[in-house]
């Protein structure tokens, strides 16, 4: 894998053909969707995580799962940010948005310490994040942008509504495990 560094308008970066042709097709084949109840925020919504319980259902995303504790994807992560998130908590996210739809301009909370987005043309492909200066990131079929969130990283997704589902991956490493938190709640494929 290789990453291009943007610096404008915060860094940030860019890796296409991210994820393997397995592992895409599996992100693709997922039967799920989710409406945005909270209007401007990913929240109080049936979002479906990817660990240890969804091993046999979606072994290559598990295996994705598993290469962000140790392995390709933590070590390509490190190498580009210059962080070891060695003793950090990864999650992964299958996003299945639609209908109507908005971020509200934001940035992460002070746990995370990576954010990735690999977006895909599952029914469509979509517009890509807004990077908060009014430009947005060129979405392609398994391009990943990904940054570490900071005071800097302002970002955002307009209102719109999606017709068919807009399918992507989120990858985070949090300082802690995110399965004790309320709002991780694993829906079962």
């Amino acid at each position: 894998m290789i990453a291009t560094v943007n610096n404008t308008p915060w860094t940030h970066w860019i890796a296409d053909n991210f994820l393997s042709v397995e592992c895409l097709d599996e992100v693709k084949s997922v039967r799920h969707t989710v409406p945005q109840l909270v209007p401007g925020k990913r929240v109080d919504s049936a979002r479906l995580f990817i660990d240890e319980s969804q091993a046999d259902v979606y072994p290559h995303l598990y295996a994705l799962w598993q290469s962000l504790h140790s392995g390709q994807y933590k070590d390509f992560f490190e190498s580009c940010t210059g962080i070891d998130y060695t003793g950090l908590y990864p999650r992964v996210e299958v996003i299945s948005d639609i209908g109507d739809f908005y971020l509200e301009p934001h940035r992460d909370l002070e746990e995370k310490r990576l954010t990735a987005l690999v977006y895909t043309n599952y029914e469509s492909l979509y517009p890509g994040t807004g990077l908060g200066n009014g430009t947005r990131v060129e979405s392609q079929d398994n391009r990943c942008f990904f940054f570490v969130p900071g005071p800097h990283s302002l970002h955002d997704y307009p209102a719109t509504h999606f017709l068919t589902v807009r399918r992507c991956l989120q990858i985070n490493y949090w300082t802690y495990s995110s399965s004790s938190q309320p709002e991780y709640q694993t829906t079962q494929a």
